[in-house]
């Protein structure tokens, strides 16, 4: 896109924030010595108090202890309007018999008048501690906080409009909590998303090349997954060591988070942890099933007379046997994180290291032309060839910087970069009759190395205009990505059965190249203004916005180095969106997004691997429905996305790009804590992904490949009020039957998982918890494909994970 353009929209937005500081109401006072007499705006509805205190603390700026047993049972009184932090807090606890006293000048405590025995002092939400709250359009230190359960957070970043109350966003999203992560005994972010209703994963666990996964029907792979949310820098297999709330953003979201390497299905933005007010010194020792045993380390400390420096390391190693016969897997994970709170200015800062090693690991299958899809074999038995390998490490880091300009306007700057370096020793098996028996289809060592420099820049103001309140944000960003990759083919003729599988020698890598020439040079850029207004109190929202988007890629040869094809296109993308809410329980949306994607790439194992196809348009319509019970919140969208349809022709192993796709859908999301104890987290996604305008019309009207037109989870996690400290979890995940190819004359059967968990946490040495945790993935040894695309891959078999977590 012209500099010209990025400059008149630099210049707009200018304008319009100039204008909003001589006649504006600000939204925010600058900050008082005393959070007590500080002004702010309230808006409570009598509900649990432990949730009202919760909200209160949001609002306010200020950090919340509780006495747990002082406030269970109780009932907070409603406190609307603008008014002292002192005078809300009073209202809030009117009647309720409890005290509080401020112990800082931005920390308070509640208790009762004599706690009993049983009572302990809990934070409400991991807040960070700094001079003075962040403003309210600041991202740095201002987490949405926790939903009733505390499975999922009330809200998430999006995008260039920073951080927003999900109740307050006209799109579909969901943010899993740490102590989701935790509970769930998550390793990685497949294990994160295994329970989301909305998401099916494109391998069955954590010891494969990536966390593809298929949002909407279309798919999402790690480039568009985001880190403190700057996108293109997570590990190529992501780990959550660090890692405090995953957040999780249906359809397409190039006008919200720039242009991104195919954002279309959605994103996925990992939000690091910070060392909160308490220090933390945590460590869990680990084992899954078969003999894999390790640990982790969680230590995070302030420092300072105002403790404005905080530090978070994390450190996970695991080792040994999975469940997968002849499979072994060593992971290790390093995390540091960093940040500064001043008055006016915040940094924050994190470094990682992943390094993964597998043995045996579990690549595609490939189904022969014209061959049913037979029976999948016990999942514990593995097919693949014990010598096949996958060695991968990530090197990553992210810089963070917010400056409060004025009350009402924050400048920020973003840079992160990541190096990854993969290597693969691979056959792909075809499966060629019925009976299971399979051949070479392909057979190398794959190598590929990734290097990716990500920035954004911008501002981001709240101001008033009479009656109208502005949310207001100019946001540039840049993504370099260069890859280079290599395949050196093997020549290895099997003859062999998923049911029986015959283990040949290791081939020889003698001779063999070891290093990747650049195949692939891409800089995705762009520059987005919006304006999100809103009247009444906030129940009518009207957001706008464009994004002039730039996507330039070049593809190299392999042989020669020598550039093979390329692509240059500019495009300025119009969104439009608004939120209505007829009451506040009650909310509705709606949203039009359109906007430049990079063409899709084949993958590796493909004829083509590597291959960038040309940018496109991509175009989202949704409306929906979200409701906030206080203890129970859901969302109901629909939605039609219009694609390129891509996939793999099984019958050359060549990923090509023919006619459009057009997927329509319902999507359902519930979440919440409908009983004291009991959290409910599930939904369904009905879906609709058929191909228009394929060659010849041949396949128009068929469904797409990889596509589930119905897919189910639910999970319930139950404390139980006859024992303190125990609960109860389990889940159920359903998806339905996927067609393999274009022409729907293959299919991989429906299936249905079900997972199950314990956790007991009791009082250990020095009066520090101590929690053990049992769960188990695919409790009953089901059996399946897993299939979102035209190869697949056997399932995950019961797996044990166990762990001792403690508290020092």
């Amino acid at each position: 896109m012209p500099a010209t353009k990025f400059g008149s929209a630099a210049s707009l937005l200018a304008a319009a924030l100039a204008l909003g500081s001589t006649s504006a109401v600000l939204a925010q006072e600058p900050p008082l010595e005393a959070q007590a007499s500080r002004t702010a705006n309230f808006d409570i509805a009598s509900q649990p108090l432990a949730q009202a205190l919760t909200a209160f603390g949001r609002q306010s700026g200020v950090q919340i202890a509780v006495d747990t047993a002082a406030v269970a049972g109780k009932t907070s009184g409603a406190v609307s309007g603008t008014m002292t932090v002192e005078q809300a807090l009073r209202q809030l606890l009117a009647g309720s018999g409890l005290t509080y006293q401020f112990t800082s000048a931005n920390a308070v405590t509640v208790a009762g008048a004599a706690p009993g025995p049983g009572s302990s002092a809990v934070q409400l939400d991991p807040v960070r501690v700094q001079a003075s709250a962040p403003p309210p359009q600041a991202e740095i230190g201002n987490l949405p906080p926790p939903f009733a359960g505390g499975q999922v957070a009330r809200g998430g970043k999006v995008g260039l409009l920073g951080n927003r109350d999900f109740m307050d966003t006209p799109f579909s999203e969901t943010t899993y909590t740490e102590r989701y992560i935790q509970d769930q005994q998550a390793r990685t972010l497949t294990d994160v998303l295994a329970g989301d209703p909305t998401v099916r994963l494109g391998w069955p666990n954590g010891n494969v090349f990536d966390d593809r996964a298929m949002i909407r029907g279309i798919f999402v792979t790690n480039p568009n997954y985001g880190l403190g949310g700057l996108y293109g820098i997570v590990p190529g297999q992501a780990d959550t060591t660090g890692v405090e709330r995953v957040e999780v953003f249906r359809g397409p979201s190039a006008f919200l988070n720039g242009a991104l390497p195919s954002a279309v299905g959605g994103t996925i933005n990992l939000v690091p942890k910070r060392a909160t007010s308490e220090p933390i010194t945590q460590a869990s020792a680990l084992y899954l099933s078969d003999a894999q045993l390790g640990g982790t380390v969680d230590i995070g400390r302030r420092f300072g007379p105002d403790q404005s420096v905080g530090l978070r390391a994390n450190a996970t190693y695991t080792s040994g046997d999975t469940a997968v016969n002849n499979q072994t897997a060593e992971r290790l994970a390093l995390t540091l994180g960093f940040d500064f709170r001043s008055d006016a200015t915040r940094i924050d800062g994190d470094i990682g290291y992943l390094r993964r090693d597998v043995g045996a690991f579990q690549g595609s299958i490939f189904l022969a032309a014209g061959v049913q899809l037979p029976a999948p074999p016990y999942a514990a038995r593995s097919s693949y060839q014990p010598w096949e390998r996958l060695q991968a490490d990530d090197l990553y880091g992210a810089l963070r910087f917010e400056h409060d300009i004025a009350p009402w306007l924050t400048g920020f700057i973003k840079v992160g970069a990541k190096r990854a370096n993969i290597s693969t020793i691979f056959l792909n098996q075809n499966i060629v009759n019925y009976s299971g028996n399979t051949t070479t289809l392909s057979a190398g060592n794959f190598l590929q190395n990734t290097e990716v420099l990500s920035a954004e820049t911008g501002l981001r103001g709240i101001f008033n205009t009479g009656p109208i309140k502005h949310e207001a944000a100019l946001v540039g960003d840049y993504m370099k990505t260069q890859i280079w990759s290599f395949n050196n083919p093997l020549t290895i003729p099997t003859s062999s059965s998923i049911y029986n599988p015959t283990f040949i020698a290791a081939p020889s890598l003698f001779g063999l190249r070891n290093n990747a020439p650049l195949t692939s040079d891409s800089i995705l850029s762009s520059i987005g203004l919006v304006d999100a207004l809103s009247a009444a109190d906030d129940r009518i929202q009207l957001i706008v916005g464009a994004r002039a988007q730039r996507l330039q890629n070049a593809n190299y040869s392999a042989v020669t180095g020598l550039p093979t094809s390329g692509n240059d296109k500019s495009v300025v993308s119009p969104s439009a969106s608004f939120v209505v809410k007829p009451t506040k329980e009650f909310m509705f949306y709606g949203n039009y997004i359109q906007a430049l994607q990079p063409g899709p790439v084949a993958g590796p194992g493909t004829t083509n691997a590597g291959q960038t196809f040309a940018p496109f348009v991509t175009t989202q319509f949704e409306l929906g429905a979200k409701v906030d019970f206080g203890t129970l919140a859901a969302t109901l969208s629909a939605f039609q996305i219009t694609i390129p349809s891509a996939f793999t022709d099984l019958s050359t192993n060549t990923f090509v790009v023919d006619g459009q796709q057009r997927n329509r859908g319902l999507e359902f999301v519930v979440f919440g804590e409908p009983l004291p104890g009991l959290k409910l987290l599930g939904g369904f996604t009905l879906l609709e992904a058929i191909q228009t305008t394929t060659a010849g019309g041949l396949n128009n009207g068929k469904v797409a490949v990889g596509t589930a037109p119905f897919q189910f989870s639910l999970g319930a996690d139950w404390d139980t009020p006859f024992a303190k400290g125990f609960g109860v979890m389990g889940r159920v995940v359903y998806n339905g039957q996927v067609y393999l190819n274009a022409a729907n004359t293959q299919a991989a059967p429906p299936w249905t998982r079900f997972d199950a968990g314990l956790r007991y946490t009791f009082e250990g040495p020095q009066h520090k918890p101590l929690t053990v945790r049992a769960n188990v993935i695919n409790l009953f040894d089901a059996n399946y494909w897993v299939a979102t695309t035209a190869f697949f891959a056997q399932n995950q078999p019961r797996t044990f994970m166990l762990s001792l977590t403690a508290d020092f």
